[in-house]
């Protein structure tokens, strides 16, 4: 699955491409072995804790939407 994070989105994002969560650690909460985080551009004030992490076979990967 693919879980989107845009820091200018509102506070009730579901991590949709058309509704994006605004922290990183809200998708960080749901994200399971063999999803991606998309990343929008800006500044993320945050501590993020990852619930699950991913599996040698099928990690979770954070990374940058451009």
């Amino acid at each position: 699955m693919i879980i989107y994070v845009n820091v200018t989105a509102g506070r009730d994002g579901n991590g949709t491409k058309e509704m994006p969560f605004r922290h990183i650690n809200d998708a960080a909460q749901i994200a399971r072995p063999g999803d991606e985080v998309l990343v929008a551009p800006g500044v993320y004030r945050e501590y993020v804790n990852p619930r699950c992490g991913g599996t040698e076979d099928a990690r979770i990967v954070y990374r940058s939407a451009e």
